[in-house]
This record gives C-alpha cells, sequence and structure tokens, in this order.
C-alpha cells in the first residue's frame, strides 16, 4: 500500500533544496541540509504526536500536514468506522433478540456448559419465580425434578418433560432442552396446565357424546332386532316403532344441538349479518307459547318485561337461549311452582333472567354449569329428556351478544340464571329500526 504521495515528495525534497540553497548563500551548505533534515524531523515528530493522541479515541476524521499520515489515520479511521457498524448491528440484533425472548410466552433460560444459569427472561421470572441473584448458580438447584435434572445434565435432546409446578400445586409444566454446541443449551418450559385441561375436556367429551349416543342407540336397536321377527302382529310392530321414536327423537336433537354449538364456538362474535333489534317482550311472549307445552299446567309461567330497550342481536340464537334458559328452570322446578321470565333496564345496560321455585344447586357446581353434558342431578335430567348442551349453548350464544351468564342459587331455594346486555347492544324504542318480535 502506497503512503508517501507525490506531494510528500515534493515537500520533503523542497525543504532540503531550500534548506541548501540558505547554507549555501551563507557558505554552510551541510549545516543548512542537516538543518533542513531536523525540521522535516520535527514536523514528523508532530505529525506522530497527533496521530498517537487521535489513536486514544478515533471517532472523528483526524487533518494531517503530511499525505503518509493522513492517509495511514484514514485506514485505520475507516477500519474503525466499520468495526464500530458492525458492532451496532450485532447489539441492535442482540437487542431484538432479548425482546423477543423478553415477549416469549413461555420461558426461555440459557445455561452454560455445566448447567449454570447465564440468562432468562420475563417469563422465567412468572413462572419459576427466577431472580437476577440466581445468575450464576446450577439450574438443578431450582427445580429438583428428578427428571428435569436428568434432562438437564444429559446435555441433549430428548423427549420434552413434563413436572409439576414447585410454586403453583394446580400447574403442570413442560421442559424442553435445546444443545447450543459448546456454547452450553437453551432450557424452554411452557406452562401445559391449560392444554391439559382442554385435552381432558375433549376426551370426557368424546366419552360423553359416545354414552349419550349409545343409550338410545342401544334401544333402537333392540326394538329393530324385535321386528325383524316374522311372527309380530300388526299391532305389535305398530307399539314397538312408537317406542323406537323417543330415543330417535333424542338422538336427533342431541346431534342438532351438537351442531349450534360447533357453529357457536367457531364464530367469536355474532356480527353485523342476522342482527337487527329485538322486541324482547314480543320474543319471550313467543317462547313462552313454545315451551308451553313442556310445561304443561304443572307451572306457572310469568313475563315480566319492563325494559325501554331492545336488544340488538340475532334473533334465532337470543330465542334459543331464553328456550334453554326456561326449558332448564321447568325440569327442575317442582310441579305448581311459578318460573318468571324478566327483561328490565338497569344501571348497566339491560338485565334478562329466568328465575324458578326449584331444587336449588349447590355451591361446588355453579362454576361448572355452562360445561358441555355436565348435570347436578344426572338421572332427573335424563328422565326430563335433556341434552346437557343447553346452558353451554346459552353461554355462547351471550359470549357472542357481549354478555355472560350468571348463575345465583341455594339448594331448596331456587335459582337465578341472568346476565347483563351492556348499552353498546341495546336500541331504544324510539329509534326508526326495522323491529323483529
Amino acid at each position: 500500500m502506497k503512503y508517501y504521495s507525490f506531494s510528500d515528495y515534493v515537500r520533503f525534497f523542497g525543504l532540503l533544496l531550500l534548506g541548501a540553497l540558505l547554507g549555501w548563500a551563507v557558505d554552510a551548505f551541510w549545516p543548512g541540509l542537516v538543518g533542513a533534515l531536523i525540521v522535516w524531523t520535527l514536523i514528523q515528530h508532530r505529525e506522530y504526536t497527533t496521530f498517537r493522541r487521535w489513536a486514544v479515541r478515533p471517532l472523528r476524521r483526524p487533518e494531517f500536514a503530511t499525505d503518509a499520515w493522513q492517509n495511514a489515520a484514514d485506514i485505520l479511521f475507516r477500519s474503525g468506522r466499520r468495526q464500530r457498524d458492525r458492532a451496532h448491528v450485532a447489539l441492535a440484533q442482540l437487542r431484538n433478540l432479548q425482546s423477543v425472548t423478553e415477549a416469549l410466552p413461555d420461558a426461555a433460560i440459557v445455561l452454560d456448559p455445566s448447567g449454570r444459569i447465564e440468562r432468562f427472561n420475563a417469563a422465567a421470572r412468572r413462572q419459576l419465580r427466577m431472580r437476577r441473584s440466581d445468575l450464576g448458580l446450577p439450574f438443578v438447584e431450582l427445580v429438583r425434578h428428578p427428571q428435569v435434572m436428568a434432562l438437564v445434565q444429559s446435555r441433549e435432546q430428548r423427549e420434552p418433560v413434563e413436572f409439576a409446578s414447585p410454586f403453583d400445586d394446580g400447574a403442570r409444566l413442560e421442559a424442553r432442552l435445546v444443545p447450543m454446541g459448546d456454547a452450553g443449551a437453551l432450557l424452554l418450559i411452557r406452562d401445559v396446565t391449560q392444554l391439559n385441561r382442554l385435552l381432558s375436556m375433549r376426551q370426557d367429551f368424546v366419552a360423553n357424546v359416545s354414552h349419550e349416543l349409545r343409550t338410545p342407540l342401544t334401544v333402537i336397536l333392540g326394538y329393530l332386532e324385535t321386528l325383524q321377527e316374522d311372527d309380530l302382529d300388526a299391532e305389535t310392530r305398530r307399539m314397538l316403532i312408537d317406542k323406537v321414536v323417543p330415543p330417535a327423537q333424542r338422538m336427533h336433537a342431541l346431534l342438532q344441538d351438537l351442531l349450534i354449538l360447533t357453529r357457536l364456538e367457531s364464530e367469536s362474535d355474532g356480527g353485523i349479518e342476522g342482527r337487527m333489534p329485538i322486541d324482547m317482550e314480543k320474543l319471550l311472549g313467543r317462547v313462552v307459547a313454545q315451551v308451553g307445552g313442556l310445561a304443561g299446567a304443572a307451572h306457572r309461567l310469568v313475563i315480566d318485561a319492563r325494559s325501554a330497550h331492545r336488544l340488538i342481536g340475532v334473533p334465532s340464537e337470543i330465542e334459543s337461549a331464553v328456550g334453554n334458559l326456561l326449558s332448564n328452570a321447568i325440569r327442575y322446578s317442582p310441579d305448581g311452582g311459578e318460573i318468571r321470565i324478566g327483561w328490565r333496564d338497569a344501571p348497566e345496560g339491560a338485565v334478562l333472567d329466568v328465575r324458578d321455585q326449584g331444587i336449588g344447586i349447590p355451591r361446588e357446581h355453579l362454576s361448572r354449569l355452562t360445561e358441555r353434558f355436565y348435570r347436578v342431578d344426572l338421572a332427573r335430567a335424563r328422565a326430563q329428556g335433556g341434552t346437557g348442551l343447553g346452558l353451554a349453548i346459552v353461554k355462547h350464544v351471550l359470549k357472542r351478544h357481549g354478555a355472560v351468564l350468571q348463575v345465583e342459587s341455594e339448594p331448596g331455594r331456587g335459582s337465578r340464571f341472568f346476565t347483563v346486555f351492556p348499552p353498546a347492544r341495546l336500541a331504544p324504542f324510539d329509534k326508526t329500526l326495522e323491529v323483529v318480535g
């Protein structure tokens, strides 16, 4: 690489020539030449001093009198700037990686080759109560589960290990180790409590559906086998066919409710399509008329509609929810009991409720009432012909309309199923809107 430029050579030899001429003029040629060399040496010393001071903190491009020092400094300055740019890029990438790691819902813990903790994210602080003072400690001292200890000490990628949280008795965690060669390993831990609960619910759902369908199907198959006999008279055949109809209707009702529930769960919101202002007083009257056959003369159904608002919603869904609440109240109320269906204004919106004077529900069952196929009294529910999906349908219909099903009940004192629709879901009667009754 060429450091000295033509200008540097001109300056050097020009200084020598000037010294020689001055020395020759005073009859001291050699002293003049030596003086010129001394001046050049002083110039170079000044440049060296400037360069050394600049090299301590080379943040800005320096200015030198000679091209040789200027070129050397420019090379170092450009090299340093490239290094700083690369360092800034690497630092930005590291910060982005740390931001991503901090945002992870799963605990991420970096372990050195000996299994000691180097870094961890916010999820690790939440799930494992890790603190800054834990840095440098062996991870096996924090989680003393045998399988987790074996996973960390093996430093090999294995099947995930599930274990109980050491800080929350009801939580289940899953650990997965990702080896990083000589750099150590990355330990990922996630909370699988909800996943296990969902898997359990799915297994229960499949088992319940199988059981609910197997019972009427067994009855139907039994009667059909009897109908295959050749020596049956017409009256007996007619009687057997009549007995096949109720279990077949039960299976049909169950499948219909399953289809409705699946559709409701697949759509998080009612959307614009199908929503319109509903005259709840007319809707309640229609539902009471439809469900009245189930109640017969044994129950008294009373409508208490005093709200000045219509409900903005999907009429068929609201009608289904009210019908399920009313049917549920009838099934669990003794003969002669009164059931009141209310629609009235409240400070927080409008309240829809169904009150009965039935057997009531123990407190420990209230939180599970909207689970599929969950029944407080299994024998009574089956005798009354329910599918076990009514309250689950009500829950999802209300959710799609911005409301939540709530229950108040005491054994022997009846129950109240109610929900509050927010003002955003209501429309006053004086608005010029198409109304569905």
